[in-house]
C-alpha cells in the first residue's frame, strides 16, 4: 500500500529527508575529523585536560574558550557516533543514505 497522504508526503520531504541529509553530512565531517587526528596524532598535541586552553584568538573575539577535555570530548562523542552508525556492515548508515538526497559528499 502506497503512502498518498499529503502532509506524511510533505512531512517526508520537507523534514526526513532533510534531517536524513543534515546527519549524512556530520558522518562525512566526522569521518575526515577523525581520520585527520589520528593521521596527525593530535589526540598527543591537545591533551585531555580542562585546564589547558586552546589559544586560538577567541579570548579577543568573544568566542568561548575550548579546553582540551572538549576537543577531545568531542572527538570521543564522534567515534562513538561512527562505531554505531558504522555497526553491522553500515546498517544504520544505510538507512540515512536510503534517505538522503544532498548530504554524500
Amino acid at each position: 500500500m502506497s503512502i498518498t497522504n499529503p502532509e506524511a508526503v510533505r512531512f517526508c520531504n520537507e523534514r526526513v529527508r532533510v534531517l536524513a541529509d543534515l546527519a549524512t553530512r556530520y558522518y562525512y565531517a566526522a569521518k575526515a575529523l577523525n581520520n585527520e587526528w589520528v593521521a596527525t596524532d593530535m589526540g598527543t598535541k591537545i591533551p585531555n585536560s580542562g585546564t589547558e586552553i586552546v589559544v586560538d584568538g577567541s579570548a579577543q573575539d568573544g568566542r568561548s574558550t575550548i579546553t582540551g577535555a572538549n576537543v577531545n570530548g568531542l572527538r570521543n562523542h564522534v567515534v562513538t557516533m561512527l562505531t554505531d552508525l558504522e555497526a553491522n556492515s553500515n546498517l544504520k548508515l544505510n538507512i540515512l543514505l536510503g534517505i538522503e538526497v544532498n548530504g554524500s559528499p
